[in-house]
């Protein structure tokens, strides 16, 4: 059986075999020197031609090797804080408030109070000079001091809205308050009406206007 092996006389030179005729030769050299089989024809060829003999300061493995390895862990470090910062943002978000739905419940019925009866009054008294005035009214003369006439109900109520109407309001001032009335004598008019009404009950009098 023939040996292949091409002697080297240089034993620290890398042996590479021939993918074409299975020789072994000496890596510095460029072709197979049994079959003339071009070492760039050689499956990966270019890979022994890139790392090379590590002593050699040329090698491409000596010059691109550690920039490719830099620039990998470079990428591996951006990579990494990017997921890192994406981590925390997330974190520290503040978590998104539901909105909250209000249901409304259906409308409470309406309650309308029953209306106030209007009392019924029965009677209607006049008093002034310290007496019931009656149907024949009172007298008062020009130039006296104002005088006051008060009304008593039956059945009494507090706060009533009493009305006081005088037939010739130029010759008699009409001050009311309610339950009383003040009266000042302008004219000497004779007979005057004075009418008193609450909640649709009234009473008329006479009243006379002289000067002394």
């Amino acid at each position: 059986m023939t040996d292949k092996t091409i002697k080297n006389p240089d034993s620290s030179a890398k042996t590479v075999r021939c993918s074409h005729c299975g020789s072994e030769y000496s890596g510095k050299l460029q072709k197979c020197p049994v079959c003339g089989r071009s070492v760039s024809r050689d499956r990966f060829s270019w890979l022994s031609r890139f790392l090379g003999s590590t002593g050699d300061q040329k090698s491409p493995s000596r010059v691109y090797l550690p920039a490719i390895i830099g620039a990998c862990l470079m990428l591996t470090a951006f990579t990494a804080g990017i997921t890192m910062n994406i981590s925390a943002n997330a974190r520290d978000a503040e978590p998104v408030s539901t909105p909250e739905v209000f249901v409304l419940a259906s409308p409470l019925p309406v309650f309308t109070p029953a209306p106030t009866p209007t009392p019924e009054i029965t009677s209607i008294k006049l008093y002034a000079f310290g007496r019931e005035l009656d149907a024949d009214g009172f007298t008062a003369y020009v130039g006296d001091k104002p005088f006051s006439i008060s009304v008593e109900l039956e059945p009494q109520i507090r706060y009533a809205p009493v009305s006081w109407f005088i037939s010739d309001s130029a010759s008699l001032s009409v001050s009311d308050d309610g339950l009383s009335c003040e009266f000042t004598a302008l004219k000497p008019t004779g007979k005057n009406e004075l009418t008193v009404s609450c909640y649709g009950a009234e009473t008329t009098i006479p009243v006379y206007l002289w000067e002394r």
